[in-house]
């Protein structure tokens, strides 16, 4: 298989460099339920094929899969049970991947791992991989070294998986000439609106009518709880107002800073990396080097060399520029050749797997600002050291007369502090100020429990002191209390009904035989036609324009549809001619349509794969 191939071409390709930020991302993102299972591979909570799911497994695709539903839903609590059935269903998913390349021998090796992650500097101890650190970085964040390696290996080749799929997929000429001819295809119609005020105007609203939908809708017509508050918000940005910093705080500030700033010679560097393996030797690589000095040596620029020729996928693209130094960030070897090299000297340094040419860019001698210059900084750092000071005291000298006082205002009044006082509002109706889900929680869960103020901390900075003053329960709301709320409901949802009736009974009229303009002199409606219409045309509703395009064009004069328009005008509509689009669009058009046709093809190619190999296996859910 092709597929299978592009898997083994990229275990030694450029693919892993892609792969490798966005695993130790997850990774470092994604913790807090290690502790939640059990570790080790004692639990086995299903089997797919041959493979077994073990409790540590669910354990970190939990961590995953809640790290990554905090950031698309930031603020927002995930129920545990969410997250585990989620995290469970990705497994299977997965684990059938696993199943059937490792079926076909494809597996990673702990050195092709531990090589991939070498450049990672949390797993790097003088500049170079350490398995130490490795274990390390796996245990503190509650992790079994062991099975952590196996994930890591695990997410490893499910991404070489999908990469080697997308690279071997692809879309012909006649594909996209084909999307750019539907995409510009052009649509003749005739149509009739009808507009909604003749639905509705024969809807009679009856009152046994609207309480037997009252008695079935009840749910929909209820009065939300509500509360009455009283609150004052803690903040430190409301405290940095009332704070002077004086000349001498500022000259002491100043002081320190100047007294404790790193004059350390800083450098800028760049270097081409050459990789010795068992294609090339130390030999060839230094060679290939001293060619690469010489070519630059004659004029030709760095940055065009390193792009060129530079096997470090992390630089080339910058230029080779490794950054600055302070001559501790780099390899030993290369912070020792730097100590006597001048600004724009190159030097060949040999490491223990690859040759490098280095550049000296520039030579940086840091100095201190001036006062003025520092002074705004000195004023926000100890305004805020300040703010941060008196918060806390704040803080805990309301803690303690909350704990001994039932009435808030009298803590606002012993320390000065502004109070708010709300009439009865539900959660939707809140003041932005308590919009914080703890809050939401105390106000409407917690609070019934003391009658004393309570102080909620939402941050490290800020509090609000609150107590909740009356509350009242949801309530079913009764027939009269909402009787013209649901008059107008009902009106809408019966007018909305006659109206995909009359839809659907006038195209099936149309399609035994009435003539269209026949049935516009039967609603009293004009006649009209619009020629040439496009996809994203703005002269009909979109949803008519979509419809419009779902007719087939081998019924163009006989083929008909209705749709029905947000404001619950009624479109009736004959296609009566499609012209075939241009296929005359620009390289950046056509590079944009082919991206997107590729995209498309191969999210549909993995996931008929998946469908494929899930249904090929047995898959058994233990607990």
């Amino acid at each position: 298989m092709s597929g299978i191939q592009s898997i083994r071409n990229g275990l030694t390709g450029n693919i892993t460099k892609i792969i490798v930020v966005a695993i130790i991302i997850t990774f470092i993102g994604s913790v807090g339920w290690a502790g939640f299972f059990s570790q080790g591979s004692v639990n086995i909570i299903a089997k797919v094929g041959s493979q077994e799911i073990t409790a540590a497994d669910l354990s970190f695709e939990a961590s995953t899969q809640q790290f990554s539903l905090n950031q698309r839903f930031p603020g927002q609590e995930i129920e545990e049970d969410i997250i585990i059935n989620l995290s469970k269903e990705v497994l299977i998913d997965k684990f059938s991947i696993l199943d059937f390349l490792y079926k076909n021998n494809i597996y990673l090796t702990d050195g092709f791992v531990y090589k991939a992650l070498s450049d990672e500097e949390q797993f790097q101890e003088n500049g170079r991989f350490s398995k130490n650190r490795f274990d390390s970085f796996a245990r503190s964040n509650g992790f079994i070294p062991s099975d952590y390696l196996k994930r890591v290996k695990e997410d490893f080749l499910l991404s070489i998986w999908n990469q080697s799929i997308a690279a071997s997929s692809f879309v012909i000429d006649d594909d996209i000439n084909e999307s750019i001819q539907l995409a510009e295809q052009l649509r003749d119609i005739t149509f009739i609106k009808i507009p909604r005020i003749k639905f509705e105007e024969k809807i009679i609203l009856v009152d046994e009518d609207l309480e037997n939908y009252y008695d079935l809708n009840k749910a929909s017509f209820t009065s939300p709880e509500k509360a009455k508050i009283t609150y004052t918000v803690l903040d430190s940005e409301d405290i940095k107002e009332d704070i002077l910093i004086s000349d001498e705080e500022i000259d002491s500030e100043y002081q320190d800073y100047s007294n404790n700033f790193d004059r350390t010679q800083r450098k800028s560097v760049s270097h081409i990396m050459l990789n010795i393996d068992d294609s090339r030797t130390s030999d060839v690589a230094l060679q290939e080097i001293e060619k690469i000095k010489n070519e630059f040596d004659t004029g030709k620029s760095f940055e065009e060399l390193a792009l060129e020729h530079s096997e470090d996928g992390g630089t080339k693209d910058l230029g080779g520029s490794l950054g600055i130094t302070d001559g501790t960030l780099l390899p030993p070897e290369f912070e020792e050749a730097l100590l006597d090299m001048v600004v724009g000297e190159t030097r060949s340094i040999e490491l223990m797997t690859s040759i490098h040419l280095l550049k000296l860019d520039e030579i940086i001698q840091p100095e201190p600002e001036s006062i003025e210059e520092r002074s705004e900084q000195i004023i926000d750092t100890l305004t805020s050291i300040k703010a941060e000071e008196l918060y806390v005291e704040l803080l805990d000298e309301v803690s303690n007369m909350a704990f001994t006082s039932s009435d808030i205002q009298n803590i606002s009044k012993n320390l000065d502090l502004d109070v708010v006082e709300t009439d009865f509002v539900a959660k939707n109706e809140l003041p932005e100020s308590l919009q914080s889900q703890n809050l939401i929680d105390y106000i409407f869960q917690d609070s019934f429990e003391s009658n004393f103020p309570e102080i909620i901390e939402l941050s490290e900075l800020s509090a609000v002191l609150i107590q909740v003053t009356d509350y009242l329960e949801e309530k079913q709301l009764s027939f009269q209390e909402v009787k013209s709320q649901i008059q107008n409901v009902y009106l809408a949802e019966e007018t909305m009904k006659a109206s995909k009736e009359f839809g659907e009974n006038s195209v099936s009229e149309l399609q035994n035989g009435l003539e269209i303009s026949e049935l516009s002199i039967q609603q009293g409606q004009t006649l009209e036609n619009y020629k040439g219409i496009k996809r994203d045309s703005s002269l009909l509703p979109i949803q008519a324009v979509n419809q419009i395009f779902t007719l087939p064009k081998s019924k163009s004069g006989e083929a008909f549809g209705y749709s029905i328009a947000q404001n619950g005008d009624t479109f009736i509509f004959r296609l009566d001619d499609v012209t075939p689009g241009s296929v005359s669009v620009t390289d950046e058009e056509k590079q944009s349509i082919t991206d997107f046709l590729s995209q498309q093809k191969i999210t549909s190619e993995l996931a008929e794969l998946q469908v494929y190999l899930e249904d090929s296996l047995s898959v058994q859910k233990l607990n």
